[in-house]
C-alpha cells in the first residue's frame, strides 16, 4: 500500500525533474544565442557612428576646400578604423565599403560628383545595416517570446497535461478501486458475501482486491463452523435441557411421594392411637364377657384391629427416613449444577448470587439437599415474578452448625404462612400444591435441624435453615 501511494508521487517528480532539466538547457541556449546577437549589434551600432562621424568630417573637409593633398589619406585611415573588414560577417558591406573608400578618395578632392556617389553608398551600407539590425532584434524578440514560453506557459500547459493524465490515471488505478471495495465492504456488512471479479490494472490494488477475497472465504468457512458449532450446541443444550427437565420431573414426582408418605405416616400415627385403645377395651370387653357367640364376635374384631395396627405400623417403618445415605457434600458444585439448572428458568433481570464458605465440611444426603435448595430457589423465583430482583444464597459455618440463608426481594411471605407454619398442601400460590416448603422441614427434621420462615427489615421473604455439622 506505501508504493501504491507513493509510486505516483515518484514517477511524477522524475518526469517534472526531467522536464525542468530540458528546459533550462533550453532557456541556457536561447540566452547564449541572444547575448552573441546582442554583441554583434553593439559591434554595428559602434560602426554605424563611426560611419556616420567621418562622413561628417568628409562634408566638413568638402565645404572648406583646404589641404585637399592630405584628406584622402586621412579619411582612408579613418575607414579602415571604423570599419576593419576582419569585423564584417555580410561579403555586400566589404563590397559596398571597397566601393565608399574610392569614393571616399574622390570626394575629398573636390569631386561632387564623388561626394553624391559616397552619400548613396554610405544610405545603402545604412539601410542594408539597418536591416541587419532588425533582423536580429526581430531573431531576439522571438527568442525572447520562446523563452517566456518555456518559462511559464510550457510549464503550466505540461502541469495541466500531467494533472489531468495523473488524475485519470489516479481514478482509474486507485479511486474506482476503492469505490468497488467499498461497495463490497458495505455488502459484506449486511452478510452478502460475493467475491470481487473486478481486475484492475494496479498490480498492489489487484493484490489488495484478491486478499480481500481471501478474507470472505474465510468468513464464509468461519460462518459455516459457527452455524455447525451452533447448531451442535443447541443440540446438546436441548438434550441437557431435556434430561434436566426429565430429573425436574423426577425429582417433583420424589417430593410429591415424600409429602405424601409423611402425610401418610402423620395420617398412621394418628390413627395408631385410637386403635390402641379400642383394642384394649376390647380385650377388657372379652375378659368379663359370658356369652359365647359375642366373645366369638369380638374376638374377631379384636384380631382385625391387631391386623390393623401392624399394617399402621409396616406403613410407619416404610415412611421412616433412612440415616445411612449420607455423604460429604460439595455445596459449591450443587450450587454451580442448581444454576444451569435454573439458567433457563429465571428471567434476565433477575440475578442469583451465591456466598458460600469454602471450608466448610459436612455430610448429607446429597440428593435430598440438592432437592431441598431447589425448592427454595424455585419459591424465590416465583414470588420474583418478571419484577428485577435479585436472589441470595448464603452458606455459612456457625460454631458446630451449618446456616443456610435464602433471601430474595420479592413481596414477602404471608402473614397466616407465619403464624401458622408450613402444612403439606397448603399453598398461598394460584398453581402451588403446597409440597415445596413441606418437604424442606421434612428434610431438615431428618437431620435433626430447624427450618426458620420471616421476613426481613424490607419486608422479603426470607428461610434460614439450621443443621447440624456431621464429620462422618
Amino acid at each position: 500500500m506505501r508504493n501504491l501511494l507513493f509510486r505516483p508521487l515518484i514517477v511524477v517528480s522524475m518526469v517534472l525533474s526531467l522536464f525542468i532539466l530540458a528546459e533550462l538547457v533550453a532557456i541556457g541556449g536561447l540566452t547564449w544565442r541572444n547575448h552573441q546577437r546582442l554583441n554583434i549589434l553593439e559591434k554595428d551600432i559602434r560602426n554605424g557612428h563611426r560611419l556616420e562621424e567621418t562622413i561628417f568630417i568628409l562634408l566638413k573637409n568638402q565645404l572648406q576646400q583646404s589641404k585637399a593633398d592630405s584628406q584622402p589619406d586621412r579619411v582612408a585611415v579613418k575607414l579602415e578604423n571604423i570599419l576593419p573588414p576582419e569585423q564584417i560577417n555580410d561579403p555586400g558591406i566589404i563590397a559596398d565599403i571597397r566601393k565608399l573608400q574610392a569614393a571616399f578618395g574622390k570626394a575629398v578632392t573636390g569631386d561632387n560628383d564623388s561626394l553624391v556617389r559616397t552619400l548613396d553608398t554610405t544610405r545603402q551600407i545604412f539601410s542594408r545595416q539597418i536591416y541587419e539590425e532588425e533582423n536580429l532584434l526581430e531573431k531576439i524578440a522571438e527568442d525572447s517570446q520562446l523563452e517566456f514560453e518555456l518559462a511559464v506557459v510550457l510549464p503550466l500547459l505540461t502541469f495541466l497535461i500531467l494533472f489531468v493524465i495523473g488524475r485519470y490515471v489516479f481514478k482509474r488505478n486507485v479511486l474506482t478501486p476503492l469505490d468497488s471495495l467499498k461497495e463490497f465492504l458495505q455488502m459484506l456488512a449486511r452478510g452478502d458475501r460475493r467475491p470481487i471479479q473486478q481486475q484492475t490494472a494496479d498490480p498492489n490494488m489487484q493484490a489488495l482486491f484478491d486478499n480481500y477475497n481471501k478474507l470472505v472465504m474465510r468468513l464464509t468457512e468461519l460462518e459455516r463452523e459457527q452455524q455447525d458449532y451452533t447448531t451442535e450446541l443447541e443440540h446438546k443444550i436441548r438434550q441437557t435441557t431435556s434430561s434436566l427437565l426429565e430429573k425436574s420431573q423426577q425429582i417433583a414426582r420424589s417430593e410429591r411421594l415424600s409429602v405424601v408418605a409423611e402425610l401418610a405416616a402423620s395420617t398412621a400415627h394418628e390413627l395408631r392411637n385410637p386403635l390402641a385403645g379400642i383394642q384394649l377395651a376390647l380385650e377388657n370387653i372379652l375378659l368379663d364377657c359370658d356369652d359365647p357367640e359375642l366373645c366369638e364376635r369380638l374376638t374377631t374384631v379384636n384380631t382385625e384391629i391387631k391386623r390393623l395396627t401392624q399394617h399402621l405400623n409396616d406403613l410407619l417403618a416404610l415412611t421412616r427416613p433412612s440415616t445411612d445415605s449420607a455423604e460429604p457434600v460439595d455445596i459449591e458444585r450443587i450450587c454451580n449444577e442448581l444454576s444451569l439448572f435454573l439458567k433457563y428458568q429465571i428471567p434476565e433481570n433477575v440475578s442469583l448470587r451465591y456466598n458460600i464458605d469454602p471450608k466448610l465440611n459436612i455430610h448429607l444426603p446429597a440428593t435430598e439437599f440438592r432437592l431441598a435448595l431447589l425448592n427454595l430457589l424455585l419459591n424465590s423465583i416465583h414470588a420474583i415474578g418478571q419484577e428485577p430482583g435479585h436472589i441470595e444464597l448464603t452458606v455459612r459455618q456457625a460454631e458446630k452448625q451449618m446456616i443456610i440463608t435464602v433471601e430474595d426481594s420479592g413481596p414477602g411471605f404471608a402473614e397466616s404462612l407465619l403464624k401458622k407454619g408450613i402444612q403439606p398442601f397448603v399453598s398461598l400460590k394460584k398453581k402451588g400444591t403446597g409440597l415445596g416448603l413441606a418437604m424442606v422441614q421434612r428434610f431438615v427434621k431428618s437431620r435433626q435441624g430447624e427450618i426458620r420462615l420471616h421476613n426481613n427489615d424490607q419486608g422479603h421473604a426470607c428461610v434460614t435453615l439450621t443443621l447440624p455439622l456431621t464429620e462422618t
